[in-house]
């Protein structure tokens, strides 16, 4: 039964690269032709956000020199541009959620025995306003954690936090701008975290890390130890 299921969802809904949208077989994460267009990100990398650093005698991002953040560490799969670029897009509105396999496993693979190191204890997916999701059926972000938390063994809890308010998209906004936009934007269901427990957020995309910040501060003031995080893609530093 369990096989003719299997072979019904796979004529339905049939697995597709998540670079060049090509259908691909059942037990591939990325068509072979694909591979050499994702720009992974390695060392040197921001030892605070992971950034990419153009420079292997710098140990933190421009942004990070210029801002403390509230959350303690974070670190990205992917540079954030060309086909990862595309890829995210399509994830995040155009309902590729089994896109979130492959991103999964990458983070697995590359941040598996990090995660350990740090003592993760939950991962807590960056809310959308209840309204937002509502509309378009799903959150990338949960999608996400919920594939990473397959490859980890760690658990999921997808209603820690909960956005509160409605803010305007962080896209072309400066980052004063962006911390002012989500001031108040978020709160924790205390009855759903552990005191003291370090957590892993994560996300599709690190930008300037105001977002990661106002969660990691609700979070904080609500007890939890360390505040990390994982996104599939951020930018390279300047």
């Amino acid at each position: 039964m369990k096989k003719l299921k299997e072979i019904i969802k796979a004529a339905f809904y049939p697995n597709t690269c998540p670079i060049c949208n090509a259908v691909i077989g059942a037990g591939e994460k990325i068509c072979g032709k694909c591979v050499p267009k994702i720009h992974i990100i390695k060392e040197p990398r921001c030892e605070k956000c992971g950034k990419a650093l153009l420079k292997a005698n710098k140990l933190y991002c421009g942004d990070c020199m210029k801002n403390r953040h509230v959350f303690d560490k974070g670190v990205s799969i992917f540079e954030y541009k060309g086909d990862i670029k595309e890829s995210l897009y399509r994830f995040k509105y155009d309902n590729l959620r089994c896109y979130g396999d492959f991103y999964g496993s990458m983070g697995y693979k590359m941040y598996g025995r990090l995660l350990k190191g740090w003592n993760v204890k939950k991962i807590i997916p960056v809310p959308m306003y209840n309204k937002k999701e509502s509309v378009r059926g799903y959150n990338q972000a949960t999608e996400l954690a919920k594939n990473l938390s397959r490859y980890t063994l760690i658990p999921t809890e997808s209603h820690v936090i909960i956005r509160i308010k409605n803010t305007r998209p962080q896209k072309g906004l400066d980052n004063l701008r962006r911390q002012q936009n989500l001031s108040g934007a978020f709160a924790v269901d205390t009855s759903k975290i552990n005191k003291g427990e370090n957590v892993l957020l994560v996300d599709d995309i690190y930008t300037t890390g105001s977002t990661m910040d106002a969660c990691a501060s609700v979070l904080k003031v609500a007890g939890v130890g360390k505040v990390y995080f994982l996104c599939v893609a951020t930018g390279v530093d300047n």
